[in-house]
């Protein structure tokens, strides 16, 4: 029997196949206009490094969005998608620490994907479990696979040739752009031409329907879930040849991003329906619309609210285009004798030619003025943080935003909204294609050192606060010194807990002030033979997940006297666990920083000591050194650019105290 296979618009017949083009016409369109706004609104913004930057920031996601796709319009999705860059990252980087061959270690990490793909496809079509159970549980299986090899120490220190996949460039383009470009339009082609592939259409459109009609249904959903496995190790690959090291929390949140793409570009959770080129467009425009809100200073919490409503957008536009907007569409795009196709067409022809006349018109006139702009403006700074959400940082803020008005400066305060090494690299691009005149990074990790070289090799000075990448080019740390402060934090709980005991420590591993703060806390514990450490929680950078281990950790140690927390969120967890556990008293608790939910629980009596550090400090100082430094109001040397000194001091330690319940008090707001 001939197997009916519907066109790659999933409706399968002419209109069909219309409706799709204007679809994705309109999302090109879309893309331009944001461009063109925003170019209008900043005019380094449409600037060549502006669209690298762009291109740059979505060539990792983008490789996974092509299997997400294809995926979706098979009827199923891949929660996993994150994790599995992580552990084919992890795979690839234990390897080449072990002094494999370059290809034998890439190739392993490909096959690490293919494997994890190959298991959830097996599982959803063999077993017929549910493809969000599925991948939500392989999502939980591999991350905790990559946080436990991880425990101690994270391979980095790869070979050059190993960087050059993710910092080569070929022609002056970078490699993972070509990567992303050559993948999506062999992936487009692919998908709409190759007979094989075409059948994900009718899969989803119909699944009883294709068995009937004789296609395979369970051995393309197979390799539909392989191939976004590869794809998704080859994006874990990129991102760990970028940062020179594995970032343990490598693609949290991915997953929620490609599925977002996916449906601006108009393809429908339902399956049935979607394209790369759709896909892609989608991935653009929400690429164009987060680095145009960036180079328009809007707050990182504002900026969730602009995705937010591109999102609500995409689900009202997909709904009108399968109910009443069947019938409204032929409505707008038709007059009585030709289409107005023709219009969009001319309309996207104009809009080209205005942007490319924009882009490249002659430096001549308008130079000077932009020049004069330039070196007229108000000079601008960027603190990067590893994450932005979460009261801890309301005290950088505070110490950012006092010393900018001293300076009489503007400083944005940027990042993402949970701790993603890849996300920093991208907000660092985007500093150096604003030409922002300094930048402060908060690295979790020391993966971030080729970024903070790059915009120093940009001109753009950057210095580390709060936490460090000892091996990058930075001009300064200023921060807690990590180690002294776990030592400290260490010395309380056992003086709390009378020199013995079983205790357990809290941390997020992968984050290298964390880790220091650990180390900190077991040499304090090497001067207490008696004092056993039975378990390290990780809380995740969540509080729920904090309560969550630390009443495992109860449960499981019932005799565990103490907790010593290496952030925050942890102290509040132990906290609620403790007393959820009538505990209080009985456990000692040492908690890290003072935001209001800790000095809550100090007073309560649940926290008896929490270390805290001078975050008001740390920018207030750094922010001023940058401005020095910018400014060359430092006089070290004559021309020490030329020399190679440093003028500012390497490390700066702004050390640490301790809050008790005698004096919590003072730090209340």
């Amino acid at each position: 029997m001939k197997v009916p296979i519907l066109d790659s618009g999933g409706d399968g017949a002419r209109p069909g196949r219309r409706r799709l083009r204007l679809r994705e016409l309109t999302i090109l369109v879309s893309v331009l206009i944001c461009y063109g706004v925003f170019s209008y609104l900043n005019a380094d913004f449409r600037t060549g490094e502006t669209a690298m930057t762009i291109l740059l920031g979505a060539s990792v996601d983008g490789l996974i969005v092509i299997g997400m796709t294809i995926v979706i319009v098979a009827g199923c999705f891949d929660l996993s998608v994150g994790s599995t860059m992580a552990l084919s990252g992890l795979v690839t980087g234990m390897l080449l620490v072990g002094k494999a061959p370059v290809p034998v270690a890439v190739l392993a990490g490909l096959a690490t994907g293919a494997v994890v793909g190959f298991v959830n496809g097996v599982l959803v079509t063999k077993l017929k479990i549910n493809p969000f159970i599925t991948t939500l549980g392989t999502m939980s299986m591999l991350r905790g696979i990559v946080l436990v090899s991880t425990k101690s120490s994270y391979p980095t220190g790869f070979p050059d040739t190993y960087m050059q996949i993710a910092w080569g460039k070929l022609f002056g383009i970078p490699l993972p752009i070509l990567y992303l470009v050559v993948a999506t339009v062999l992936a487009d082609f692919l998908l709409r031409k190759l007979r094989y592939l075409r059948q994900v259409y009718f899969i989803g459109s119909n699944e009883e329907a294709a068995v009937l009609t004789g296609i395979k249904v369970d051995n393309v959903k197979l390799f539909s879930f392989v191939l976004i496995g590869v794809l998704a190790a080859m994006a874990g690959i990129l991102v760990t040849a970028k940062g020179n090291a594995l970032d343990p929390n490598e693609g949290i949140g991915a997953e929620l991003r490609v599925i977002a793409a996916v449906i601006v570009g108009g393809a429908s959770l339902s399956g049935g329906r979607g394209t790369i080129l759709g896909s892609f467009l989608g991935l653009m425009l929400m690429q164009v619309i987060a680095t145009g809100l960036v180079f328009e200073r809007v707050p990182p919490e504002a900026q969730q609210i602009a995705v937010g409503a591109v999102l609500i957008l995409a689900a009202i536009v997909d709904r009108a285009g399968s109910n009443w907007g069947r019938g409204l569409l032929p409505a707008l795009t038709r007059t009585k004798n030709k289409k107005m196709e023709r219009l969009f067409n001319v309309v996207l022809a104009v809009a080209v030619v205005v942007l490319l006349l924009i882009r490249f018109a002659p430096s001549g006139a308008s130079s000077a003025s932009t020049s004069m702009a330039h070196s007229g403006r108000r000079q601008t700074y960027v603190m990067i943080a590893a994450a932005t959400w979460g009261p801890y940082w309301i005290d950088s803020k505070n110490g950012l935003n006092d010393k900018a008005r001293e300076l009489g400066v503007d400083c944005d305060f940027e990042g993402p909204s949970t701790v993603d090494v890849n996300a920093q690299m991208d907000y660092i691009r985007k500093a150096i294609a604003r030409k922002v005149d300094g930048i402060i990074a908060v690295p979790m990790a020391d993966s971030l050192t080729p970024a903070i070289n790059e915009a120093i090799d940009a001109g753009i000075p950057v210095v580390c606060a709060d936490a460090d990448a000892p091996s990058s080019r930075r001009y300064s740390f200023i921060g807690t010194g990590n180690f002294n402060a776990g030592v400290e934090g260490g010395k309380q709980l056992a003086k709390l807990i009378g020199g013995k005991g079983e205790v357990a420590l809290v941390t997020i591993p992968g984050a290298d002030n964390l880790n220091q703060r650990v180390a900190g806390y077991r040499k304090a514990f090497e001067s207490y033979p008696d004092i056993k450490v039975v378990a390290v929680g990780n809380d995740q950078g969540s509080s729920t997940i904090a309560q969550q281990q630390c009443r495992a950790i109860l449960q499981a140690h019932p005799n565990l006297v103490g907790f010593g927390c290496v952030a925050a969120i942890g102290g509040q967890g132990a906290a609620v666990a403790v007393k959820e556990a009538k505990r209080a008293g009985q456990v000692k608790i040492v908690a890290m920083d003072r935001d209001e939910a800790t000095l809550n629980f100090i007073k309560e009596g649940l926290i008896q000591a929490s270390i805290a550090q001078r975050t008001y400090s740390m920018t207030y100082i750094a922010l001023q050194l940058l401005y020095n430094l910018r400014n060359n109001d430092i006089h070290l040397i004559n021309d020490w650019k030329k020399v190679g000194v440093n003028p500012l001091p390497p490390n700066v330690d702004t050390g640490c105290f301790t809050i008790t319940k005698d004096t919590v008090s003072y730090f209340a707001r």
